[in-house]
C-alpha cells in the first residue's frame, strides 16, 4: 500500500483551520460546522428511546441515509480539493489505496479512529474503531445496548467503498449498503462495520 495514513492526518493537522464567527470551517475544498458531540448524542439517544421499536428502527435507517449523504459529499469534496491533489493524490496508485487514504482523512474529525480491517476489491469492505465516542457513552448513560449505536460510522464505511467503486459521482452513493456487527455500547471490545454490494454478505455474522 503507498498510501501512508499517518501523514494523511499529519498534513491535515498542520493546516490553518481557523472557523469564522458561525463556526464554520474551510479546508480541504468542504465547509464544517463546530458542534459539541454532546448535541448530537443527547438527541439521537433520547428521541430512540422515547419511541417504540419500529419508529425507533426507522428513525436509525434515516440516521445511517443522513450520514451517507453527508460522507459521500464530503468525502467527494475533499478528494477533488487542492490539498487533496497537491498532498494526498500523489501517494494513490489503486482504488484501494484512495479507500485507505479516505479512512485515514476520517480520523481528523477526532471521532474515534477508524482503521481498515479488510478489503476485497469492489466487493467487501471491513472497518473496525477501538475508541468510538458514542458507544461509550451509551454504555455510560444506558448500560449495555440490544444493538450498535456508531451511525456515523457505520454509513461512513459505505460511503467509502460507494465513491471508489460505485458509479461516477454522484451516482453511486447507495452501491454498498454497511451494517455494525460489532460494538462497544454492547459489551464488544471493537466497533466492526461490514460494507457490501447491496448489503448481501451472510459470512459477516461469523466475525469474531
Amino acid at each position: 500500500m503507498a498510501v501512508d495514513v499517518h501523514k494523511i492526518i499529519e498534513l491535515a493537522l498542520r493546516l490553518p483551520i481557523q472557523s469564522n464567527e458561525r463556526g464554520i470551517m474551510a479546508a480541504f475544498g468542504i465547509y464544517a460546522a463546530m458542534n459539541f458531540n454532546e448535541f448530537y448524542f443527547r438527541l439521537v439517544s433520547q428521541v430512540i428511546r422515547m419511541v417504540e421499536d419500529d419508529q425507533a428502527r426507522h428513525i436509525e435507517q434515516m440516521l445511517y441515509q443522513a450520514v451517507l449523504e453527508c460522507a459521500y459529499h464530503t468525502f467527494h469534496g475533499a478528494r477533488t480539493s487542492m490539498h487533496w491533489l497537491q498532498y494526498i493524490q500523489p501517494m494513490i496508485k489503486t482504488p484501494e489505496d484512495e479507500v485507505h487514504a479516505l479512512v485515514a482523512f476520517t480520523n481528523i474529525f477526532g471521532i474515534g479512529y477508524i482503521e481498515v480491517e479488510e478489503l476485497v476489491p469492489g466487493e467487501r469492505l471491513v472497518t473496525r474503531v477501538r475508541n468510538a465516542y458514542d458507544p461509550g457513552r451509551y454504555l455510560e448513560e444506558y448500560g449495555p445496548q440490544k444493538k450498535g449505536r456508531c451511525y456515523m460510522f457505520n454509513a461512513c464505511t459505505a460511503a467509502y467503498m460507494d465513491l471508489v467503486y460505485g458509479n461516477s459521482y454522484p451516482y453511486g452513493m447507495g452501491t454498498f449498503v454497511s451494517t455494525e456487527v460489532k460494538c462497544r455500547s454492547m459489551g464488544d471490545s471493537v466497533c466492526r462495520f461490514v460494507a457490501t454490494l447491496g448489503g448481501h454478505d451472510e459470512s459477516s455474522r461469523s466475525l469474531g
